[in-house]
């Protein structure tokens, strides 16, 4: 099997708009289309998520340009089409600010280094992450636990402190070996093109199976 090349980072910028008034948001709006039409254009582009003002939480708009590496992110950033499309924004609606990143929010960055068959990076769906996660995260909270509190660890600490390092502790292990392995482990059935009835029961099934002689085993060891 073709490992994919982890070098390439999936890249997003988050350009965050001060409040736009009632009677620019339809032109907003239209040129946020425009943008989106430009950058559509360019290789390597995802998708464009829209953030729009939420009453009583938030009152600006908030757009996330995606691309799948920072290569093709700097293409478009540099390019001639979005310099002219954010100068003419610009002077209609004001300033802006934005972030680029390496890499998604969520839990989509642990399963972001998957390819679809088209080579493109992409993600499973929100079901089979989460079943994923807990796949991995189940496990390492107990065995944390577990050992924690046969070493003694932390026995004297308040639980605030206590939970922060378990936290920290689970995170780290989680992105750095636990949730690497889930993802292989369970690779056939976390692509975002896999739509066999046959292999999405077998995935499912194995997870489930997984998850009953997980707990069976810490019941034991509790």
């Amino acid at each position: 099997m073709t490992q994919p090349d982890e070098s390439i980072a999936p890249s997003s910028i988050v350009i965050e708009y001060d409040r736009i008034p009632g009677e620019k948001e339809s032109e907003f709006k239209k040129w946020q289309s425009e943008i989106r039409a430009g950058v559509s254009q360019f290789e390597g582009y995802v998708r464009t998520d829209v953030f729009p003002p939420i009453q009583g939480a938030q009152t600006k708009w908030y757009v996330a340009v995606h691309f799948d590496s920072p290569a093709h992110l700097s293409q478009w950033l540099d390019s001639d089409t979005r310099h002219a499309l954010i100068s003419r924004g610009k002077r209609r609606f004001g300033a802006y600010r934005y972030h680029v990143g390496n890499g998604l929010t969520g839990l989509e960055a642990w399963f972001a280094k998957r390819l679809d068959a088209e080579g493109k990076r992409s993600n499973p769906p929100a079901w089979k992450q989460n079943f994923a996660v807990l796949f991995g995260l189940y496990p390492t909270v107990m065995v944390e636990t577990l050992l924690f509190r046969k070493l003694g660890l932390m026995a004297s600490w308040a639980l605030p402190y206590q939970m922060f390092i378990n936290n920290l502790v689970s995170c780290s292990l989680l992105t750095w070996a636990v949730m690497p392995f889930v993802t292989w482990l369970l690779h056939f059935w976390l692509k975002p093109q896999q739509t066999q009835l046959k292999l999405n029961l077998i995935g499912a099934l194995l997870v489930f199976v997984g998850y009953g002689l997980m707990v069976a085993v810490f019941r034991l060891l509790a």
